[in-house]
């Protein structure tokens, strides 16, 4: 069971490296790909990217081709810091 819940707005780590800056997302929807023969499976959240000023920086200094708050993406659950406390920020 995952302690995280839909809509809740996480921090994350995403998986391309350290370098790589911690943004915000909204969870949406739960996502579990169970084990099948060799394949180990994963599990993780689909969600969306909350803040303009990190979605600016993924696209211009990563080049990562998000457009705007909104836009969709996977998170691993290995990926999730934190939950935010204070979501009033991100409304």
């Amino acid at each position: 069971m995952s302690k995280y819940k839909k809509n809740d707005i996480v921090l994350i780590q995403p998986s391309a490296g350290p370098a790589m800056p911690r943004i915000h997302v909204r969870l949406i929807e739960r996502v579990i790909v169970p084990k099948k023969g060799t394949w180990t499976g994963y599990s993780g959240w689909d969600a969306e990217l909350v803040c303009k000023h990190e979605v600016d920086l993924l696209r211009k200094e990563w080049s990562i081709p998000f457009e705007k708050v909104g836009d969709r993406t996977f998170v691993y659950d290995s990926e999730i810091i934190q939950r935010v406390k204070n979501k009033k920020n991100f409304r």
